[in-house]
């Protein structure tokens, strides 16, 4: 099956990595097309509902019915099959076409070839035109449920710099983590990552230096009903087992890269390298120059600039082992 999805361009390169991330973490074969940071087509063999219920930078998935020129998308509706009402959406990303005109002309050519219905307000079928260099013609298959990230910031236990659950998600699907596969954040704070690496069915492992913090963490992990391990100690002392490791390491001063940051960096690197037999390790970087300890043990095969405010990006970045 051909699919569309359309991306939620927040940032330039995680919401396509995420896709290809959970493909592989659910063993869909999925033959990348194209993508630019608004859409991304993939040939997708099966399991799109599961895709669904993961990605967290998507807007939604959509089947493709034909692409190409205006000419060739009004062929293609002659051969189009549908039953049940329909609404019609253009996409107009590359604004380089009147929306309103190709929306009323395509959806008169929808309702002479299928005899079907508009319903402007409980639509049976979402026909969605993307415009982007070419035209696209679509039927959305799933809508993704992006309010449910917005709802799971607000935790009973919370700290000024947290992940956006959003990004969070994005981090765990990049690190192709599977269900049932034993996840660790070893600087957990609030648990963020932990949440939802949980609510994707993964066994999950934090830990954390500060009793109260970890105590916080205890309290959401309750709250949002995942079944998590959680340990007040110093990663650096611990022994343990990991499928995957995903964390956002404490961000110190940003700008400034001293020794007892490095030192840090290269224990705990040290100690992914300990509880991962082979596996990805999602890692958020506070600096550029960090991310060279981390190649010292492992492979890096993706870098993520991510702009947290003016004076402040981190570097998400992929690592295998």
């Amino acid at each position: 099956m051909l699919l569309l999805f359309e991306l939620s361009g927040e940032h330039a390169t995680m919401p396509v990595s995420e896709l290809r991330g959970i493909m592989d973490a659910e063993n869909i074969e999925g033959n990348e097309i194209y993508h630019n940071n608004r859409i991304a087509i993939f040939e997708v063999d099966g399991k799109v509902e599961r895709i669904a219920e993961r990605v967290a930078m998507s807007h939604s998935i959509n089947e493709v019915i034909a692409a190409g020129s205006e000419k060739e998308i009004e062929n293609a509706i002659k051969r189009i099959s549908m039953e049940g009402s329909f609404k019609i959406e253009v996409l107009n990303l590359d604004k380089r076409i009147d929306s309103k005109k190709l929306k009323n002309k395509m959806g008169e050519k929808i309702s002479k070839a299928t005899g079907c219905k508009v319903n402007v307000k409980n639509p049976e079928n979402l026909i969605k035109i993307y415009s982007y260099k070419n035209l696209y013609l679509t039927r959305e298959l799933f809508k993704i449920d992006r309010h449910q990230f917005e709802e799971r910031k607000g935790k009973p236990f919370e700290l000024p710099i947290t992940l956006h659950p959003r990004l969070a998600r994005a981090m765990v699907n990049i690190a192709r983590v599977k269900k049932s596969s034993i996840v660790v954040d070893p600087f957990c704070g609030t648990g963020t990552i932990l949440i939802e690496a949980g609510l994707i069915g993964a066994r999950v492992l934090g830990i954390e230096a500060k009793k109260w913090i970890a105590d916080g963490c205890k309290e959401n992990m309750e709250h949002f009903g995942i079944d998590a391990e959680i340990y007040n100690e110093d990663m650096r002392n611990a022994d343990l087992r990991a499928d995957a490791i995903v964390t956002d390491f404490p961000y110190g001063r940003a700008s400034y890269v001293g020794e007892e940051i490095k030192k840090l960096y290269r224990e705990a690197f040290k100690k992914f390298d300990e509880w991962l037999s082979h596996g990805y390790i999602m890692a958020g970087i506070a600096n550029r120059q960090l991310i060279n300890i981390g190649k010292e043990f492992f492979d890096l095969l993706e870098i993520h600039p991510y702009r947290v405010h003016k004076s402040l990006t981190r570097f998400f970045c992929l690592f295998k082992k």
